[in-house]
């Protein structure tokens, strides 16, 4: 019997058996459709990918085209770069070939208006005409070349400072009296060099660009003068003119302010302010202290009779009697000196702080004076060393000669 010919058969009709012949056609039917949508399906998927696929395409292209231009138009730019540079250099050269003496009489022009300011701002003229650096100010700090308005401002600005420094003028203005009060007054202007109101000398402050009165005048004949100027009726008048434009006043007014009137005038240059008078006084005193300690030490040994002292320690006691004053002033004296300098060097840098135009000159002043108790503090000490070492070898050798006489 054939089973392979007989298997579908019997497969059949159990088929045709368990489901009537509609049921299979609906089956038949469902699995179609599937079959249709799955189709569908994959072709619309196949369609996105093919889509997607042209449009990376095409951005790819599109990009590998924009970064052909971007690098062409580098390459472009690099030579124009190259060539602007190259330009820019030869202009450079043609300019400076070409600037030649304009070049330099800005450089000229610029370090006159500079230097011409800063004597602006402290001349004296400038509490009658205030405001004048301000013209000066763009030549100051230009960096191209002065145009003509500027350097008229420059010259105009030189002829009036000449033109003042040689007039006597009075004119309307304030000033700060020494209590702090503010006067109106006809102030009067000796040139370029000193300023009076009311009798009274003023100095100029640039800073502010104020007037105020000398704490100390000037004594003798010239305040009587000031007073006088302006009552004459005519001619010729006699007045004390500060021809440093008011450098002698100010040494003056700091001489009189810092120096005590009881100090002879010969050595008003050795104690100009009250730290030199207290630390080289203090410097002094034990000095002559310490001298006289030795003298009389020393007369004490020379009668002294070491064979009445029952006792080496009895000895010893009187024989360095006072002898610790010679060694505290030999120890000590230089650095009391030292704070002396100290005080000086920190008085000199206040009033570097306070003073912004104190010249090199006043610093090397201040920090002279300042060493000044340094080298009076070792000048005492040194000789105190000297008498301290001798006497306690006395002292020992007195100490010796007792042992011998007592035997021990």
């Amino acid at each position: 019997m054939n089973f392979k010919k007989l298997t579908p058969a019997l497969l059949l009709s159990g088929l045709s058996g368990l489901a009537g012949a509609g049921e299979l056609e609906d089956l038949l039917h469902r699995v179609q459709e599937a079959k249709a949508s799955e189709e569908r399906i994959d072709a619309e998927r196949k369609a996105r990918f093919l889509a997607d696929k042209n449009q990376q395409q095409k951005l790819l292209n599109d990009t590998k085209a924009a970064l052909a231009k971007a690098e062409a138009d580098s390459k472009a730019l690099r030579s124009e770069f190259s060539a602007n540079e190259t330009r820019i250099a030869e202009l450079r050269g043609e300019l400076k070939k070409q600037g030649g003496n304009l070049n330099e009489l800005f450089s000229k022009s610029r370090e006159f208006a500079v230097a011409f300011a800063s004597d602006l701002e402290t001349s004296m003229i400038s509490a009658q005409f205030p405001g004048r650096i301000q013209a000066l100010e763009p030549l100051v700090s230009a960096r191209e070349v002065p145009n003509i308005g500027q350097l008229e401002n420059l010259w105009i600005a030189l002829l009036q400072e000449m033109a003042e420094s040689g007039q006597i003028a009075k004119f309307q203005g304030r000033y700060t009296s020494k209590t702090g009060e503010a006067r109106a007054a006809g102030i009067y202007r000796l040139g370029a060099f000193s300023v009076l109101a009311d009798g009274k000398y003023l100095r100029y402050a640039p800073d502010s660009g104020q007037l105020s009165e000398w704490p100390v005048q000037p004594a003798g004949e010239y305040p009587a003068l000031a007073r006088h100027l302006g009552k004459e009726g005519g001619g010729l008048v006699r007045i004390g003119v500060d021809p440093s434009r008011g450098a002698v006043l100010e040494n003056y007014v700091k001489q009189a302010s810092t120096t005590s009137a009881w100090v002879p005038r010969n050595l008003q240059g050795l104690l100009s302010t009250g730290v030199d008078i207290a630390i080289i006084g203090l410097l002094l005193l034990s000095s002559i202290w310490a001298m006289g300690v030795a003298f009389e030490r020393w007369m004490f040994f020379r009668r002294l009779d070491v064979g009445r002292y029952p006792s080496r320690i009895a000895l010893e006691t009187d024989l360095t009697r006072h002898l610790t004053v010679i060694g505290s002033v030999a120890a000590n004296a230089p650095f009391v000196g030292l704070l002396g300098t100290v005080l000086g060097i920190m008085m000199t840098f206040q009033k570097m702080g306070t003073d912004k135009h104190m010249d090199v000159h006043s610093i090397m002043i201040g920090l002279s004076t300042a060493l000044k108790a340094t080298a009076m503090g070792l000048l005492v000490a040194i000789p105190c060393v000297i008498l301290n070492n001798f006497l306690r070898r006395r002292v020992r050798e007195l100490v010796t000669a007792f042992e011998m006489r007592h035997g021990s």
